[in-house]
């Protein structure tokens, strides 16, 4: 090996080991062009290295990858490895303003909590547990559009979801119970003549008040009157967009969307708590200026795209001259490798598309819990993000870094062979009659796993299978080991063999050969595993995983992380990463 291939092979390395075991040529080479001007003249010559060490390093797996680095370059892996420097998430603003720190999470129930609402939810328990505060989980199940429906299955997701997270929530409220005091606050703020009854076409409305910033002439109306029309909004004299209650924000405010904003409007769908005792509803931003008040919120924590919701809540606040909770908001958060959409979701659940909610595809926390992503994985991933304004997009494989970090030590290793090739071992010494296997490479005083080499009693020849990728990779001749049994040469054709030729593992290191997986026929396990993307393969695993039970977190070397997630009828896993 040259200098040159030496070089390039621990920058593979560190890149494998960075990214669960998948290097990319395209960072590779930033990274090697980035910090050594001298390649920069070769860069095809290193590129052509390159391309051939990461297709070589991503066969070998991870644990393998993390053993040569350490012994090749050891300071890269510490550099990997070592705890970064923790960030320290900031003070609540005006803390000392506020006899008891009250926050509240205000999920709307359409669906399970999903990845991206992780972080609403983990900054708030954070801030909670940090002030020994109060936290009120406020399920926004006010009627909403026809696309985002409440879902009646929500109500007992979400506090599934809050669990496996760890978060404490110390009261439920629901804001279906609570349309009373809405109405009451209505009828107050039309007093006031803070707000009004619009009746106007919501089209007509739009472009000829909104946008001409022109108040319509219910404006103007008297209190008797708006106080007759919201009767008839109640009454069912009014249908469904004939009528709305709009507060006085102002027509001319330089922000479209705060233009005499709606707070209340009709709605005849059915709720799956109230059924039908209510038709006019309160939109989420009007709803959430009483509730936040009368629950004694503190601090509100949320996404900056709701900053408009917080300035309808503010005008609320002024009227009543309450003392306002504090406002924090953070930037947009974008998964570059997870499509998020509840609604998508949940018409895939419905239809049977997806399995469940537990469906990978779903992205929601029970998905996580499923593939076996650690919880403390998730919150620490969001704490990383701070409460930065600034939008972040962001990969999943931060998640599975921190997974990584938090299960590798207690995950078992397992062989796993999809699409199996099956051969016959040949010429193979009689002492020899398993393959010993370390359940963890990295402890060895956890023992080993034995690999018993089983005969085909109808022919008494020991049958193994290896992948179908690896059996098209291989040459014929081409020395090969079975990892922790022996070295072979593969013998293509009708009935394929491996022809033993010896034991010595630095033998087939010594070659350059390849180091493969492999299953005995007659004593595996058919599984099933479900992937990311939600496609089942099956495959066959040896035969240890019959006495590992449902949840159990493990490594399929050379192919991922896994978790059993039922042993009912056969062995179902989800994988992990």
């Amino acid at each position: 090996m040259s200098d040159l291939e030496f070089e390039v092979r621990k920058v593979v390395l560190e890149n494998a080991v960075k990214y669960e075991g998948k290097p990319s040529v395209k960072s590779v080479m930033a990274a090697l062009l980035g910090t050594r001007a001298d390649l920069r003249p070769r860069a095809k010559e290193v590129k052509d290295i390159v391309q051939v060490l990461v297709v070589e390093i991503e066969e070998m797996g991870l644990d393998a990858q993390i053993r040569e680095l350490k012994k090749i370059a050891p300071e890269l892996l510490e550099q990997e490895e070592s705890e970064p420097e923790k960030k320290e998430m900031p003070p609540l603003p005006n803390d000392d303003k506020w006899d008891k720190i009250v926050m509240r999470l205000a999920p709307f129930p359409s669906g399970p909590l999903h990845i991206g609402n992780a972080r609403m939810v983990v900054l708030n328990d954070y801030y909670v547990k940090r002030y020994d505060g109060e936290l009120i989980l406020v399920f926004d199940d006010t009627i909403g559009s026809a696309e985002k429906q409440v879902e009646p299955d929500a109500f007992d997701l979400i506090p599934e979801g809050l669990d496996y997270l760890g978060v404490d929530y110390h009261k439920t409220v629901y804001k279906s119970d609570r349309l009373d005091l809405f109405y009451k606050y209505a009828v107050d703020l039309i007093k006031l003549e803070e707000a009004y009854v619009c009746d106007c076409d919501a089209a007509l409305w739009r472009n000829e008040h909104k946008v001409k910033m022109i108040p319509c002439v219910c404006r103007s109306l008297s209190v008797e009157e708006n106080l007759a029309r919201w009767e008839r909004m109640l009454d069912g004299t009014y249908e469904e967009k004939e009528a709305a209650v709009r507060l006085k924000t102002g027509m001319n405010d330089p922000d479209p969307a705060m233009r005499d904003h709606v707070i209340l409007r009709i709605s005849e769908t059915d709720h799956p708590r109230v059924g039908s005792k209510y038709r006019v509803w309160p939109l989420l931003e009007y709803s959430w200026g009483i509730d936040d008040h009368e629950l004694g919120i503190s601090h509100i924590i949320r996404g900056k795209d709701l900053v408009k919701e917080g300035k309808i809540e503010q005008h609320i606040w002024n009227i009543y001259g309450w003392q306002h909770p504090e406002l924090i908001y953070y930037g947009r958060l974008k998964f570059q490798d997870a499509t998020l959409s509840k609604s998508k979701s949940r018409k895939e659940v419905q239809e049977g598309t997806y399995t469940g909610w537990n469906d990978p595809r779903t992205w929601s926390l029970q998905s996580l819990e499923r593939r076996g992503i650690h919880p403390d994985a998730v919150r620490k991933a969001m704490l990383d993000l701070g409460l930065s304004l600034v939008d972040i997009a962001i990969s999943m494989k931060a998640v599975y870094s921190e997974n990584r970090s938090l299960r590798d030590a207690d995950a078992p290793r397992l062989f796993f062979v999809q699409n199996p090739v099956w051969t016959t071992l040949q010429r193979l010494p009689p002492e020899i009659t398993y393959g010993e296997a370390p359940v963890h490479p990295d402890f060895p005083e956890r023992g080993v796993r034995k690999i018993e080499l089983v005969p085909n009693p109808e022919n008494s020849l020991i049958e193994v299978g290896i992948s179908e990728r690896d059996y098209e990779k291989l040459d014929a001749k081409e020395l090969v080991r079975l990892k922790d049994l022996a070295n072979f040469v593969l013998e293509k054709g009708k009935s394929p063999a491996l022809i033993f030729q010896s034991r010595d593992v630095d033998d087939v290191r010594d070659a350059g050969g390849r180091m493969i997986h492999w299953i005995p026929k007659h004593d595996c396990v058919p599984v099933e595993m479900t992937m990311i993307d939600g496609e089942v393969i099956t495959g066959l695993a040896e035969s240890g995983i019959k006495d590992m039970k449902s949840g159990t977190f493990l490594q399929f070397e050379r192919v991922g992380f896994v978790k059993i997630y039922s042993t009912d009828d056969g062995i179902k896993l989800a994988f992990a990463h």
